[in-house]
C-alpha cells in the first residue's frame, strides 16, 4: 500500500491516465505473486482503496466534484486499471 499511496500523492501533477499507467505495473505484481492465496477478501478491499485514492487526486487536483464522474467502471474499462479480482485463477474461469 505504501507503494500506491506514493505513486498517488494528491499534489503529484500527472493525468489520471499516466498515474493508472503508473500504479498498474506494481498492481498487477501484488495480483500475480498473491493470486494463488486465499485473497479475495483482500483484493476487494484493496480495489476498493485504489479507487478512492485516484479519486481523491482527482478531487484535489480539480477542487471540485469531477472526480465524481469516473466510477469503477470506467477506471478499470476505459483506463484499464488492473483489477486484483480478475487476476485471481480460480475466479478468472468462472467469469
Amino acid at each position: 500500500m505504501d507503494q500506491i499511496r506514493a505513486r498517488t500523492k494528491r499534489r503529484i501533477s500527472l493525468t489520471l491516465k499516466d498515474i493508472i499507467d503508473w500504479i498498474n505495473p506494481v498492481i498487477r505484481g501484488w495480483g500475480n505473486y498473491y493470486r494463488k492465496a486465499h485473497v479475495r477478501k483482500l483484493f476487494n478491499r484493496l480495489n476498493n482503496w485504489i479507487v478512492r485514492r485516484l479519486w481523491s487526486h482527482q478531487f484535489k487536483r480539480w477542487r471540485n466534484a469531477g472526480w465524481k464522474k469516473y466510477t469503477p467502471t470506467i477506471l478499470y474499462d476505459h483506463f484499464k486499471l488492473v483489477n486484483l479480482i480478475s487476476l485471481i485463477p480460480s475466479l478468472r474461469s468462472q467469469s
